[in-house]
C-alpha cells in the first residue's frame, strides 16, 4: 500500500513539472516593401501624438468580440509590443511613406517645431471573430499655418481578414486598419 501511494504522490507531482506553453506573440507587419499610395499634403513636417486606445486594446492578450459584443483577451496569444507604442509607431511609418515628408511620433525629436500635429484617439480598436478588424474614432490635426486651419474628423475602417488563417491574419488586418487611417489622415486632415 504504501509503495502504491507513493507511486501516487511521484505522479501527481511529476505531472506538475510537464512543459509550459510559452505564449504567442504576434508583431504588426509593416509591410515596407509593398508600394504604398503616394498623398501630397502642404506641411513639411508632421507630429503624431500616442494614440489613444480603449483600455481592451490596451492589454497584452489579443482581444477578440464575438458576435454578441462581448470582449474576451486571449491570455496565451500576446501581441509584441505595447499596443499604443506600436500602433503610434505604425501610424507614424506610413504617413511618412505616404507623404514623403518629416514625420515623427512625440517627443518630437527635431529643432525646428512639427508644421502638424496629429492626436488620433480610438473610440473602439477590435478584431471580431467574424473576421473583422474594426476601428472607429476621431482624429485632431492642428497646424501651424493659420490658413490651412484645424481639423477634426471621425473614422469607421474596417478591414477583413480569414478567421480561419489564425493570430497572424489579425495582426495583418490591424496593421492594414491603421494603414486605411493614415491614408485618411493624410487626405482629409492634413490640408
Amino acid at each position: 500500500m504504501r509503495v502504491v501511494c507513493l507511486s501516487l504522490i511521484l505522479g501527481i507531482a511529476l505531472s506538475g513539472c510537464g512543459e509550459t506553453v510559452e505564449p504567442v506573440r504576434f508583431a504588426m507587419p509593416t509591410n515596407a516593401a509593398s508600394p504604398i499610395e503616394r498623398i501630397y499634403t502642404p506641411v513639411t513636417s508632421i507630429s503624431v501624438r500616442e494614440v489613444t486606445l480603449p483600455s481592451y486594446a490596451t492589454e497584452e492578450g489579443i482581444a477578440l468580440a464575438d458576435a454578441g459584443g462581448a470582449i474576451e483577451l486571449v491570455p496565451d496569444q500576446l501581441w509584441a509590443d505595447d499596443a499604443a507604442r506600436s500602433v503610434t509607431l505604425r501610424l507614424t511609418g506610413v504617413l511618412a511613406r505616404m507623404t514623403g515628408r518629416q514625420v515623427a511620433s512625440d517627443p518630437w525629436p527635431f529643432r525646428d517645431d512639427p508644421q502638424a500635429i496629429v492626436d488620433v484617439r480610438f473610440e473602439s480598436f477590435i478584431a471580431e471573430e467574424a473576421g473583422r478588424f474594426v476601428a472607429e474614432g476621431r482624429y485632431y490635426v492642428a497646424q501651424s499655418d493659420e490658413t490651412l486651419g484645424d481639423h477634426a474628423h471621425g473614422f469607421r475602417l474596417v478591414q477583413r481578414f480569414d478567421p480561419d488563417a489564425g493570430f497572424a491574419a489579425i495582426a495583418a488586418a490591424r496593421s492594414g486598419v491603421i494603414a486605411g487611417l493614415a491614408a485618411d489622415i493624410a487626405r482629409r486632415g492634413l490640408r
